[in-house]
């Protein structure tokens, strides 16, 4: 099997499919086949073959890419092409230039860790971030939160965000919580909207294990990275730490590039 490019697009933006088209007719140019797949239809493919995998869309397309690739070891590039994005550090305007390093793999490979979440025989992996929440009802969910079996809190919220360094610049921020350096290795753990407390934020260690038991009369969501959702009922526990696997990004800047964007990003100024 030849090696190839994976050309990630975004299915319902016309643009993202465009962008790609451009981004293989490049890569023809140096010998590259690259095959386009819709974000919506990596489930059903396999990712073996491919050597770097592009995405064109947001941080959401990404994330179904970091989820189709566990394990592989295959390094993702995002292409930005939205408003806002901190994974990427390209646009479709810098391809012509960047394909170059990526072609004779010239990166620096930035590997970020990933979180595995447990609940019952089900087990799942992301890239950002793992939400137990109150499903369809209004009403807010009561929530044991254990670290390493000792209990940490009893929340009455709207819910519980646990991610990973490179989550805790999506929900978990809107939710209140810090941003955390990507090359940590570490937790973090934000409540939504809890009532009567003052534990607004905690960071845990990588080696810690997290566990929230639900309390709710109707069932509540337990959602990985915003695309996966798993009902959970009363009385019923989800564990969190940190998986095995990685993610993989190929950066042609450098580590410090997080921090000189970040103003930037927060601010949507970049």
């Amino acid at each position: 099997m030849r090696e190839s490019f994976a050309l990630i697009f975004q299915p319902f933006r016309p643009e993202t499919r465009a962008a790609a088209e451009r981004c293989q007719e490049l890569l023809a140019q140096w010998g590259i086949f690259a095959e386009l797949l819709a974000a919506s239809d990596l489930p059903r493919r396999s990712p073996l073959g491919f050597v770097l995998a592009l995405t064109f869309g947001g941080d959401g397309t990404a994330l179904r890419a970091a989820a189709w690739l566990v394990g592989t070891g295959i390094p993702i590039v995002p292409i930005k092409m939205g408003k806002l994005s901190f994974l990427a550090e390209l646009s479709p305007e810098d391809l012509p230039r960047a394909l170059a390093p990526l072609v004779e793999r010239q990166y620096r490979l930035d590997e970020r860790v990933m979180l595995r979440a447990c609940h019952g025989t089900t087990e799942v992996v992301g890239l950002n971030d793992v939400v137990v929440g109150r499903g369809a009802a209004s009403r807010a969910v009561r929530l044991d939160v254990f670290v390493d079996r000792a209990l940490l809190a009893r929340y009455t919220s709207d819910g519980i965000v646990v991610s990973t360094p490179t989550g805790s610049t999506a929900y978990a921020l809107a939710a209140g919580g810090p941003v955390l350096a990507p090359s940590l290795r570490a937790m973090l753990l934000v409540p939504i909207a809890p009532h009567l407390t003052q534990l607004r934020a905690l960071v845990v260690p990588g080696e810690a294990r997290i566990e929230i038991v639900v309390h709710t009369v109707q069932p509540a969501i337990l959602t990985v990275d915003g695309h996966l959702d798993l009902p959970v009922a009363d009385g019923e526990r989800v564990c969190i730490e940190l998986a095995a696997e990685t993610t993989r990004f190929a950066r042609l800047g450098t580590e410090a590039d997080f921090y000189r964007l970040l103003e930037a990003r927060l601010t949507r100024r970049e």
